[in-house]
């Protein structure tokens, strides 16, 4: 399968809804906006997100496959620094390369805007997810116990970062 990446822009406000919404409904879990919470915003909210955020859509043959943002870290000393946010393949996709594609275009943009690391968070009973980030040399520094109150419990994340600067990783 063949993919097109390429960032959002503020005309793509409507494809990022539903794309968020889609995620937030399946996958409540694994985000912490809700789907509530994202079905109030306006796509006047979401054009102004995109044109301040860098988010990134997966395609193949026109279809919409997936998203993941890349937000660097705003503060001159945390510069080097940037969070690997909002990830989401759909699962018609899954297993087929979309995800690696979108991932891979994420680290390349990242280097090219003078990021050296990479971050995340990540549910703890995401293991597909974890894997994933594995696989693609995320190491874990830390676990943060009651992180996030879902509606019928605590949840457990775990964090990663993966260094882009290191010639011992591809």
């Amino acid at each position: 399968m063949t993919f097109e990446i390429r960032r959002l822009s503020r005309d793509d406000a409507a494809l990022w809804r539903t794309l968020r919404l889609e995620a937030l409904e399946l996958h409540p879990e694994n985000f912490l906006t809700t789907y509530d919470e994202e079905a109030q915003r306006t796509d006047n909210e979401r054009a102004a997100m995109l044109d301040a955020r860098m988010v990134f859509g997966v395609f193949a043959a026109g279809d919409p496959l997936g998203t993941a943002a890349l937000d660097p870290e705003p503060v001159p000393v945390e510069a080097h620094r940037a969070s690997l946010n909002a990830f989401y393949v759909r699962k018609v996709a899954r297993g087929r390369g979309a995800a690696q594609a979108l991932l891979g275009h994420v680290i390349a943009t990242a280097r090219a805007e003078s990021i050296v690391q990479l971050e995340l968070c990540v549910a703890q009973e995401n293991a597909p997810a974890i894997a994933f980030y594995r696989r693609n040399y995320f190491k874990q520094w830390g676990c943060l116990p009651r992180a996030v109150k879902l509606p019928d419990r605590l949840q457990t994340d775990l964090y990663f970062y993966r260094p882009l600067d290191d010639p011992a990783i591809p």
